[in-house]
């Protein structure tokens, strides 16, 4: 499905945006449509976005169960940056706070053919989204306008977190929050084994989503990807003016038959908002994925 362009807004991209990103990401939107035209099911191609949907939405949803529980203003406008598929933007536009959401997104094939149909499948609130080709690094936005920011695996692409996480202080209103879902190793991890991490080569089904050559060499860190821990994000927000809480997720089998007969996750949002209130900014909360974190950043 394509939309009229002139439905989107197209705010100036960045020059690493236009030479390393957009490219690779138009030509994956390009090939995903040109299988839902040959009649492939839209849920097989879109598998990832498909397939994430409600753990993504439980998380979220966690982050904004904890600023109501702390009782944390977010109500007004929100940015889903790297809005990608615009699953994050789908989310946020159901939430009666949110009274509109900018889905950004450098590539203009998402934004233009993908979107849409993420938008129908899972019954977003299309009258709050506006959909935009651009930059989280150069927002077309107002100082101190939006209520929350929200990032979906999309940060650790940032060419440069600090430029981000300024350019998201200069847009969030006084003590506006950023909810971010997406990938921390714990701290003991050394800067030489995470990059290690980014050394590991496409194969070649993802090299041709892309645009790659076959047979050209091209790994994480080539497309942009960049690997933090803990303690490196935590400092890249306070560093930005930002006091942040990080959820760890945790599953511990010996526990099972306990966790199965409550809503565990619920109870440890509960409990993470407790014990923040007290001053502690690192939670525990129930979950499958150790790498990916939850932060809750508030605006100081």
């Amino acid at each position: 499905m394509e939309s009229n362009p002139s439905d989107v807004l197209y705010w100036k991209l960045t020059e690493w945006a236009l030479e390393e990103a957009k490219s690779g990401m138009d030509n994956r939107a390009k090939i995903e449509e040109e299988r839902i035209l040959s009649g492939e099911n839209v849920e097989i191609v879109h598998t990832q976005a498909l397939r994430d949907f409600e753990y993504i939405k439980q998380l979220i949803i966690g982050g904004v169960n904890f600023l109501r529980l702390k009782k944390i203003e977010f109500q007004g406008i929100a940015a889903d940056l790297g809005s990608g598929t615009g699953m994050g933007a789908t989310i946020l536009s159901k939430l009666p706070e949110i009274e509109k959401v900018f889905a950004i997104e450098y590539s203009e094939q998402f934004v233009l053919r993908i979107m849409p149909e993420v938008f129908i499948r899972f019954d977003a609130d299309r009258e709050k989204i506006v959909r935009v080709v651009g930059d989280f690094n150069s927002l077309e936005i107002e100082n101190n306008s939006l209520s929350l920011i929200l990032d979906v695996d999309s940060f650790h692409h940032s060419e440069d977190l600090n430029i981000t996480l300024k350019e998201c202080n200069r847009v969030l209103k006084p003590s506006g929050v950023i909810i971010s879902v997406d990938r921390a190793w714990p701290d003991k991890y050394t800067r030489k084994e995470l990059d290690e991490k980014l050394n590991v080569e496409f194969n070649d089904h993802v090299k041709k989503l892309y645009g790659i050559p076959e047979g050209q060499k091209f790994t994480r860190g080539d497309f942009g990807e960049h690997e933090y821990t803990i303690k490196e994000w935590v400092k890249h927000y306070q560093q930005n003016n930002f006091q942040v809480d990080v959820f760890s997720q945790i599953h511990p089998p010996a526990l099972n038959s306990i966790f199965i007969k409550i809503p565990a996750f619920e109870f440890s949002i509960k409990l993470a908002a407790v014990l923040s209130k007290l001053g502690f900014a690192k939670h525990l909360i129930y979950g499958f994925n150790p790498t990916r974190k939850l932060f809750v950043a508030q605006k100081k």
